[in-house]
Formats: C-alpha cells, sequence, structure tokens
C-alpha cells in the first residue's frame, strides 16, 4: 500500500499548503488603499489625498457623484506608466509600485446641491483578480 500512502501525504500536503497565505483567504501581497475625504463649496474642488502601496492599477467610479462632475488625477508618485482612459479610468504602474501617492480632484459644479456624495477608488495587481476599494466622501457646503 506504499502508493496509498504517497497518495495521502501528497493530499494532506496539499491542504496544508492550500491553508497559507493571508487570514480571510486573502494573499500576502501587500495590497491596500486608503483615501481622504474632502470638502469644497458649489463651482470649488474637492482634492481627496490617495495612498496605496504593491498597486498595479487604480481606478474610480463615481458612485454617488453625478456623471457630469468632472474628476482628474494629479501629483501621483511615482507617476504611472500608463493612463488608461476608459469607464473607469485606470491609471497603470509596470511593473507593481510598492507605494503610490496622489490626489483625484473633483470639481463640484456651480449648481451642486449641499451634500455627502461617495467616490469609490479600487486599487489591483494587474496580474489577478486581487482589489481593494476605499470610499471617499466629497462634502458640498454652502
Amino acid at each position: 500500500m506504499r502508493t496509498r500512502r504517497t497518495m495521502l501525504a501528497l493530499s494532506v500536503g496539499t491542504l496544508y499548503l492550500a491553508g497559507c497565505g493571508a487570514p480571510g483567504g486573502g494573499s500576502d501581497s501587500g495590497l491596500t488603499i486608503e483615501t481622504a475625504d474632502a470638502t469644497a463649496a458649489p463651482g470649488g474642488t474637492a482634492r481627496i489625498e490617495v495612498q496605496a502601496s504593491s498597486v498595479g492599477v487604480l481606478t474610480w467610479q463615481l458612485a454617488e457623484i453625478p456623471e457630469n462632475w468632472q474628476v482628474t488625477h494629479e501629483g501621483f508618485e511615482p507617476e504611472p506608466t500608463a493612463v488608461r482612459e476608459s469607464y473607469p479610468p485606470e491609471l497603470v504602474w509596470d511593473p507593481v509600485a510598492d507605494s503610490v501617492t496622489g490626489n483625484l480632484t473633483v470639481a463640484v459644479p456651480d449648481d451642486a446641491s449641499p451634500s455627502e456624495y461617495a467616490l469609490a477608488v479600487e486599487a489591483g495587481i494587474d496580474s489577478t483578480d486581487e482589489r481593494v476599494v476605499s470610499e471617499a466622501r466629497v462634502t458640498v457646503v454652502e
């Protein structure tokens, strides 16, 4: 029964290794993202600070922000190696950047209603499906 023991040992080893990794089933990639909330008056600009680590792709979606509001990126260090003008827009770092900082700038229209709006910012590693999301709040005040 040597074959059966060998197969059993391989099965147990495979199951043991399958449990390795970060708690909760994640990976050890170190992928993280944090955004800061911002405040602006109608006709003003809200700057959302973004910090990410182990990132290959950064995107944002308007979530609760009206479609006609303009969102741009500025001051990212290191600069992305490519910008994909798609929806959602994508900033790309190739190879993956250890640490990234920058701003997403939201132009608040003159007729914007005072309220709180959400901007979902997502970071990922282009070669995997792993993604993390941070939601920034844009508060429009009178």
